[in-house]
C-alpha cells in the first residue's frame, strides 16, 4: 500500500510540474541528410541547406539511409552563422590566417547531420545544423 501511495504522490507531483512548465517548447534533435544547398545572397560562405530525415539501419552494418516518405526542409549551419565578408569564418577563424589555397566550404551533399528546430524572429521554423565549419584545400 505504501508503494502505491508513493507512486500516486509522484504522479501528482509530475502533473503539477507539467502545468508550471506551460508552453515551453520541447528541445530535441534528429538525424538528417543534406540533399542540396544554396548560397545566401550577399553572404560569405553561408548557405541554406535542403535536408531530409534519416535513420540508422540495424546491425551489423548500421548503414544510414533516408527515412521513408521524408519531406524536404530548410536548415542553416550554426557554425556558418558568424561567417562575414569582412574578416572571419566560424568560431573567429581569421580569413587572412588561412594558408593560400585553403577556404571554408559548404557541407557536401550526402552528409549526415544532427539538427534541432529554431524559430526565426518572424516566427518561421528553420532547422539548425549542429556542426563545425569545414575548410578544404591543398596544404602548402
Amino acid at each position: 500500500m505504501r508503494d502505491h501511495q508513493m507512486l500516486s504522490r509522484q504522479a501528482v507531483s509530475d502533473l503539477s510540474r507539467a502545468r508550471r512548465i506551460g508552453d515551453e517548447p520541447a528541445v530535441w534533435l534528429k538525424l538528417a541528410k543534406v540533399i542540396s544547398s544554396t548560397l545566401i545572397t550577399g553572404s560569405d560562405k553561408r548557405y541554406v541547406y535542403s535536408l531530409q530525415d534519416a535513420v540508422v539501419g540495424a546491425t551489423p552494418g548500421y548503414a544510414p539511409q533516408l527515412n521513408a516518405n521524408s519531406i524536404t526542409y530548410d536548415a542553416l549551419s550554426v557554425s556558418e552563422l558568424s561567417n562575414n565578408a569582412v574578416a572571419t569564418y566560424s568560431y573567429g577563424t581569421t580569413k587572412t590566417n588561412l594558408p593560400a589555397g585553403i577556404t571554408a566550404v559548404k557541407i557536401p551533399n550526402g552528409t549526415y547531420v544532427v539538427v534541432t528546430p529554431h524559430r526565426c524572429t518572424d516566427g518561421a521554423l528553420v532547422w539548425l545544423i549542429i556542426n563545425t565549419q569545414a575548410i578544404d584545400g591543398v596544404c602548402p
